[in-house]
């Protein structure tokens, strides 16, 4: 049975840590390592404005050295003289140096687990990657699923139903139109076999959203499953350490910039791409028109963004897999922004359109679309209460996992 290597960025988390912490010493069926990279940028260690983090940081390094009942790997990047240099840093080089350190220790068919200090995992969750890729021995990753936890405070809990509402809508609609980039980028959910990292050659360091780069390098490469038994359980809190991800977006939706920056888009722009990825088989024949056609040629300079494609794969299947490479996830997300700051969209009136031609589709949820629309029609977003918000959650929970299950029992 492989190893599994927990790796874990820490920073400014040691209030969090030991319920990180805790619910690890719960795994069991798996014989594991926890790494932790407890890090902060030198420059910090003479910036009063920094003085909380830097002894958070400590504190947390003393909280390790103290744990003896569980298997650590500890790396300093918070010391004097061990911080990161300039132009370096954040989560994405916390997570880089972590997984760099797992794939120069471990056996290749090791499994590397991405997590964070804040999320706390379901017993079993590792046992549930290891048999995840058994079964599925040639699979490059795992997304796993996710839930964040309710809290007391209604403002921040609001701010992130609205936040997964949109993460949750956002993949339903990837899974339906058949997109390969149906998952969902969290730093605290992702699994892969150390061959594959190496393979892959690593994860190339951000500020933020190294987690959605690496699943799209990962789905370019090969097979991304989407299932683990139990999901992850993020913090459901404000965080103002990266640019993007769900605590930035709970500080967005608390100043109100929520839907400027997170909205549902209209399933007819998800449509538009499946009709030009549903082209692509034709595509390598001769020129066809698509509804994408237009935005690729601005960003790709030319008039016609398939022919290079045409002249450097001499079969379908590989020029196929090569337009879904041009037309990737972060294409995809360009594409649905650029046409929504063209005709902004109500966000009540595309949750609407979207159950009625969609939320039946997959069984078991009929009365749960039903129940949302009757009070979607009557109010906005803003105005549900907090367990209307959380039944609209579950519900698109309960539809992903439909996804999510049959893309992980077929094959």
């Amino acid at each position: 049975m492989p190893i599994v290597h927990v790796a874990i960025p820490v920073q400014d988390e040691v209030e969090r840590l030991p319920g990180c912490l805790d619910a690890l010493r719960q795994q069991d069926g798996v014989r594991f390592v926890t790494w932790l990279c407890v890090n902060q940028p030198e420059a910090w260690q003479h910036d009063p404005d920094r003085r909380v983090v830097r002894d958070a940081n400590q504190a947390s390094l003393q909280l390790l050295s103290a744990i003896t009942d569980l298997d650590l790997r500890i790396i300093d990047r918070t010391s004097p003289g061990r911080g990161w240099p300039p132009k370096r840093g954040g989560v994405g080089h916390a997570r880089k140096e972590l997984m760099d350190a797992i794939s120069a220790a471990a056996a290749p068919h090791d499994l590397i687990v991405s997590l964070d200090a804040d999320t706390l995992t379901p017993p079993g969750y590792l046992q549930s990657l290891v048999a995840a890729f058994a079964r599925h021995p040639t699979a490059c990753g795992l997304s796993a699923r996710y839930l964040h936890p309710l809290t007391e405070d209604d403002a921040v809990t609001r701010a992130m139903l609205g936040y997964e509402i949109y993460m949750r809508y956002y993949a339903l609609n990837l899974w339906r139109i058949g997109s390969p980039y149906a998952f969902t980028a969290l730093g605290s959910a992702i699994a892969l076999p150390v061959y594959v990292y190496r393979k892959v050659g690593g994860l190339t360091p951000r500020t933020s959203g190294e987690d959605f780069y690496f699943l799209q390098k990962l789905t370019k490469h090969g097979r991304v499953l989407h299932w683990s038994d139990a999901p992850v359980a993020p913090a459901t809190r404000k965080s103002w350490r990266v640019p993007v991800g769900t605590g930035q977006a709970i500080v967005a939706a608390c100043e109100g910039e929520y839907t400027d920056r997170y909205p549902l888009y209209p399933a007819e722009l998800f449509d538009r791409v499946r009709r030009t990825t549903e082209a692509f088989p034709n595509l390598f024949a001769a020129p066809v028109e698509t509804p994408l056609d237009g935005f690729l040629r601005k960003k790709t300079d030319t008039d016609d963004p398939w022919q290079p494609l045409r002249e450097n794969h001499k079969t379908v299947d590989r020029f196929v897999r090569a337009c879904h490479e041009r037309l990737d996830g972060l294409r995809i997300l360009q594409y649905l922004k650029a046409e929504y700051r063209r005709v902004p969209t109500d966000d009540r009136a595309t949750l609407i359109d979207w159950l009625d031609r969609h939320g039946s589709v997959l069984p078991g949820t009929e009365s749960e679309a039903s129940h949302a629309r009757s009070f979607l029609c009557e109010r906005t977003l803003a105005e549900l209460s907090i367990p209307e918000l959380d039944g609209i959650r579950r519900m698109l929970f309960k539809m992903e996992d439909r996804y999510r299950q049959e893309d992980y029992l077929r094959g």
